[in-house]
Formats: structure tokens, C-alpha cells, sequence
């Protein structure tokens, strides 16, 4: 672990950052619930033409203007992350594509389950991608696909692009501007690989998106979990177009270059999340949001002591059904009782049951209060299935 470095600057406290690189984690006033109260409801898929036009914003906002465009964007409401221990970033990734598919779980079991209970205060306890990514989404019952391709960041954005569009959440490895964040004038500060985990929820392009295809002017959108707030609040949402997005270290430490760079002279890291695990397909479409994008009180620096939990009201809508058609509502409070298969069989394995019979439209939607450190999967089935 690397020492801890002060700062003259008591508004920016420096901690270690991935690797042992140390960056500053910077102090966040309480985040507004109504960022975490976002409409839910079925992914926005917009393959329409649309007018269309992005202004160039300080923070390396994307710039492109057009007549038409074509746009996917997810409904993966921006969460904010724990800052001590090297950082949440990883586990706030994942926890946002399980919220998609209907689970909730706190960030300190996220990096529990990723490291299969480690200190947390240890730089090998994080939730990494390329590292153990794939391993954790297995253990929260969810499908991952992690992107292997060779060292070539434009087919990685277009393999990005072609995941989102099919409306995955995907999480991808950028760098940090070290002298924006004011960490270090060194040109060559920061991890070769990358500094921290973002979540892609969106892509803007000209060109149609099937099929998928590289365009230096297609923009992408991500939440950076609440890490940078210039203003003592964090922005959360970024674009950039995907030409003016790449960077090698010292051009993404540059004055001239946005906050977020994704590396263009080696490896990049990604992991989709495509859906949870049910081999019988028989699952319907649950989806997960809280009344408030954080956790309080924060994990402490150096410890490994879960943090007290707060209040947490979860809303939970279950689409894909059919008037008249009777259906099962699963919840589980641990992920060892979560089934692959055979969810009415295994049945007596859920701590919740509801059934669903709805006379009209096709969604049902209700809210549960829970403690911020519990866990809470959802999982819905017709009632005929196995």
C-alpha cells in the first residue's frame, strides 16, 4: 500500500490510488436523492433519426454536431462510490448492472464477494477488471463478458458500442488526468493500464448501428461514480467522441485534455454484463432502483469494519408480463440461495414470495424498504415454469 501523501490543499485529500499510484479522492457534499430517483422503466432505444447536437463542455464533453444521429442509452442511474481503500469504482460497476437486473447489494459485500472476504483495506481486496470481474458477476448470478480482443482501442469502442446497443451495461477502464485531479505534474503519473472503472450507459453516433462499426465521431457516454467534483459536487455523467476519447498517459496528463482519456497504445479493459444466469429462459425482466445513489456513512480509510447502514427503499418493476397470466416474484437475502434454474421448484430457497396476476398493461412495479446493508435479488417466473 502506498504512504499517504497530504495535501496542502485540505478540500482535495490525496489517497492511494490503484496500484499504489496516489490520487486524490475528492470530498463530496450529500449527493441529492433525486439523482438516484431517475425514471425507470424499459431501456430508451432510439434507433430512430434524431436531431441532433452535443456542445463542447469543459470536462471533455463530447462536440459533434449533426442533422441526424442514432442513439442508445440505457436506464443505469449514476451511483456514487466509497472513496477509501483504493476505491469502489470497480464494485459501484458492478452493483449498477445488478440494480439493471434486479439485485441489490451494498459495495462492501460487492468487494467481499470479489475477494472472497480479504481485508479491505488491501490493495488486492479491489474489484478489478481483467482481474476478478468475471468471477464476481458469476458469484452474483449474472452473465459477464469480458473483452479479450487484441491491444487495439478502436475495436475495443466498437465491440463498447455493439454492447450497449444491445442494451448491456458495460464497465471499461479509463485514465485520470494526474494534473487536473492535482495529483502530480509528472506527464507520466498514473497506472499504465488504467486508473478507474467507469459504466457506459449510452452511444450517440451518425451512422446506424447495425451493423457495428468504428466512427471517430461517435460519442460515448459514461458515469464516472461520482469521482470527480470540481465544485464539491460530483458531475457524474461524461461524453466524449470516441476520436478525441483515446490517449497514451502522458497525452491523457496533458492540460489540453479532458478529465477521462481511454489508453490508445496497449490493452484496454471491459466487462459486459449481459443478464443473469437462468438456463431454463424462463425469467422475466426485473429491474432495481433506490431512493438514494449512495452509501452513509462512508467506509473509512484503512478499515475493513463494515460501516453502519442507513434507511433504503427500493423500487422494483417487473415487465414482460402478460394480463391475466399469473406469475412468481422471488426475493432472496443471500446470493447462495439464489437458483441458476428451477426457480419455482427451488422456491422454499426465497425469503419473499408474491404472485402477480395484473389485468392489464404489462408491468408491475412495487417498493420495498431494506437496511443498505442487506442484500436483495429479485427474480420473477411464470408461474408454469419449472
Amino acid at each position: 500500500m502506498a504512504n499517504r501523501i497530504e495535501h496542502r490543499r485540505p478540500r482535495l485529500p490525496r489517497l492511494p490510488g490503484r496500484n499504489g499510484s496516489a490520487f486524490h479522492r475528492i470530498r463530496i457534499s450529500n449527493v441529492k436523492a433525486g439523482i438516484a430517483s431517475l425514471l425507470l422503466g424499459s431501456a430508451l432505444t432510439l434507433c430512430a433519426q434524431l436531431p441532433s447536437a452535443f456542445a463542447e463542455g469543459a470536462n471533455g464533453t463530447a462536440s459533434a454536431s449533426a442533422a441526424k444521429s442514432y442513439r442508445k442509452t440505457n436506464d443505469i442511474p449514476p451511483r456514487h462510490q466509497w472513496e477509501a481503500n483504493y476505491g469502489y469504482c470497480g464494485e459501484v460497476s458492478l452493483i449498477s448492472a445488478g440494480l439493471y437486473y434486479g439485485q441489490y447489494v451494498s459495495q462492501y459485500d460487492a468487494r467481499a464477494i470479489a475477494s472472497k472476504n480479504a481485508d479491505q483495506s488491501t490493495e488486492g481486496s479491489q474489484l478489478l477488471l481483467g482481474v476478478n470481474d468475471a468471477d464476481a458477476a458469476a458469484k452474483m448470478h449474472l452473465k459477464a463478458t469480458q473483452w479479450k480482443g487484441a491491444a487495439n482501442p478502436e475495436n475495443f469502442l466498437t465491440w463498447v458500442k455493439e454492447k450497449v446497443a444491445s442494451g448491456y451495461p458495460v464497465a471499461i477502464g479509463v485514465y485520470k488526468n494526474a494534473r487536473s485531479f492535482e495529483e502530480s505534474n509528472d506527464p507520466e503519473a498514473g497506472d499504465r493500464e488504467y486508473d478507474h472503472i467507469v459504466v457506459v450507459n449510452g452511444i450517440s453516433s451518425k451512422h446506424p448501428f447495425r451493423p457495428s462499426a468504428y466512427h471517430s465521431d461517435d460519442v460515448i457516454t459514461f458515469s464516472d461514480n461520482g469521482l470527480w467534483s470540481p465544485d464539491g459536487e460530483p458531475d457524474f455523467i461524461y461524453k466524449s467522441p470516441f476520436g478525441s476519447f483515446q490517449a497514451n498517459r502522458r497525452q491523457a496528463n496533458s492540460r489540453s485534455h479532458p478529465i477521462y482519456s481511454l489508453r490508445n497504445d496497449g490493452r484496454n479493459y471491459g466487462v459486459a454484463i449481459t443478464g443473469i444466469i437462468d438456463r431454463d429462459g424462463q425469467t422475466l425482466p426485473v429491474r432495481v432502483s433506490t431512493n438514494v445513489n449512495y452509501e452513509k456513512p462512508v467506509m473509512d480509510e484503512g478499515a475493513n469494519t463494515r460501516p453502519a447502514s442507513q434507511d433504503l427503499t427500493l423500487t422494483v418493476t417487473v415487465s414482460g408480463l402478460v394480463p391475466g397470466v399469473s406469475y412468481n416474484l422471488y426475493r432472496y437475502n443471500e446470493f447462495q440461495s439464489v437458483p441458476n434454474a428451477g426457480f419455482n421448484a427451488a422456491a422454499d430457497k426465497a425469503d419473499k414470495t408474491w404472485e402477480i396476476k395484473i389485468k392489464s398493461g404489462s408491468s408491475f412495479s412495487m417498493k420495498e424498504k431494506i437496511k443498505s446493508d442487506q442484500i436483495a435479488v429479485y427474480r420473477a417466473v411464470p408461474e408454469t415454469a419449472p
